[in-house]
């Protein structure tokens, strides 16, 4: 069970969420037995958590779109009031 809170979890998605706004897929799943929320939690810095996640997360990060192939997302979100809008909208 890699994610065992779910602030962890939430954690996690927010970093995928990054990768991929940096235009960045990340490939590979957490490891077997690694929970990375305690490793962050019971690193002494910042820097040392970076290393214990390195060697599994870093190979994994392939840049592999071109963000020149999506539309830009100002033509059918003009306003603020729209993006709001399409964040919001609930199917029912």
């Amino acid at each position: 069970m890699p994610l065992s809170r779910g602030s962890a979890v939430v954690g996690y998605v927010v970093l995928l969420g990054l990768f991929l706004a940096a235009n960045m897929d990340v490939t590979a799943s957490i490891p077997h037995g690694v929970q990375v929320d305690w490793e962050a939690i019971l690193s002494q810095d910042p820097d040392t958590f970076v290393d214990k996640i390195k060697p599994w997360l870093y190979p994994s990060i392939k840049t592999s779109r071109n963000l020149k192939d999506y539309a830009d997302v100002s033509v059918a979100f003009s306003t603020t009031g729209s993006v709001v809008a399409a964040l919001t909208c609930v199917d029912t």
